[in-house]
């Protein structure tokens, strides 16, 4: 038997409906809400909301 395992890169929870999508989708297969938020981007360092025109994040400074 072989074991297929998934990167976690890969799964995504709907906030709608909390549906785990795997494959990497912008919208949940299950109730088709948006999984991904094309108008902010988020910080990996602080994790906050900035606008996607920014090149530097509004809280910590960090680059985007």
């Amino acid at each position: 038997m072989v074991e297929v395992r998934k990167d976690i890169s890969e799964v995504q929870i709907c906030n709608k409906c909390g549906e785990i999508n795997y494959d990497n989708v912008n919208f949940c297969q299950d109730c088709g809400y948006m999984l991904k938020d094309f108008t902010h981007v988020f910080c990996e360092v602080c994790g906050s909301k900035n606008s996607v025109e920014n090149k530097i994040c509004n809280e910590c400074k960090n680059l985007l």
